[in-house]
């Protein structure tokens, strides 16, 4: 079993991730925090395998977290929690496993615990970590809006998104797209008329879709706020998003991503 100590301030980002994590039979969980200093008596206390810190902590934020742990241990594996930070960058002088952007995705989640299974299994294959320090590095310079080498200065703004009609393939504009979501492992494109399937993964409209206003409302969902009309509360901390289209189609909005979507909102 790999033990792990989650550390996060905000409740449902916590409780999304504890989640998350449990879908995975080799992970257990020891123990939680939900500010640095508690966080670091925790960790220091249990000596878990990994600690997933969350950057904003009242008290001591991740970062100094992380640095004063490894001073004392230099084998616990950490990853970081953020939400595109500029100060994400401070993660290679902690040498981290990996980061997470918040919302949490399920898919990225279970990529991160498959690395910390290959770290397990080679404690001393570093290998790993260039791959991280690229992705970090490309990650901040896309939020600066720099070149990254090799690569485009910006993801291409793109104006048309093709995608398989009945009997053609039909060329969707972003702006009237309502929603996208995932049952299982098939993607659909909801529009105001139609609903269409796609060859896409969630991600990969999520990238293509990053110049419009599009948010992660759900693991499963990606809504264009444009379109948004109500914000409903549900069940357990979730809330509905009822969007202005005739059927006012309803959006899932987990626990986790409330806090995000008020602020997208400015609510």
């Amino acid at each position: 079993m790999i033990s792990v100590v989650i550390a996060d301030d905000e409740p449902l980002a916590r409780d999304e991730l504890m989640y998350l994590l449990k879908q995975c039979k080799d992970i257990e969980i020891v123990g939680e925090a939900t500010q640095g200093t508690e966080a670091l008596e925790i960790i220091l206390d249990l000596k878990p395998d990994v600690a997933f810190l969350d950057i904003h902590m009242p008290n001591l934020d991740g970062l100094t977290v992380a640095r004063r742990l490894l001073e004392v241990d230099q084998t616990i594996m950490i990853v970081f929690a953020t939400a595109y930070d500029q100060h994400a960058i401070q993660a290679f002088e902690v040498n981290a496993v990996d980061y997470l952007l918040k919302p949490f995705d399920e898919e990225r989640v279970l990529k991160t615990v498959e690395r910390i299974r290959q770290r397990v299994r080679n404690p001393n294959n570093d290998s790993g970590q260039e791959t991280l320090n690229s992705s970090l590095v490309e990650l901040l310079k896309k939020m600066a809006g720099e070149s990254v080498p090799g690569t485009a200065s910006q993801a291409p703004i793109i104006s048309k998104l093709a995608v398989q009609g009945d009997e053609s393939i039909v060329l969707l504009d972003p702006k009237d797209i309502l929603y996208v979501y995932r049952e299982n492992r098939d993607v659909f494109i909801k529009t105001p008329n139609k609903t269409y399937s796609t060859k896409y993964t969630l991600q990969a409209l999520e990238e293509k879709l990053a110049n419009y206003p599009f948010f992660h409302a759900h693991r499963s969902y990606l809504v264009n706020l444009n379109f948004a009309q109500e914000l409903v509360p549900w069940f357990n901390g979730a809330y509905t998003l009822i969007l202005n289209d005739e059927e006012r189609s309803r959006v899932p909005v987990s626990r986790a991503y409330v806090k995000a979507l008020k602020d997208a909102l400015e609510i």
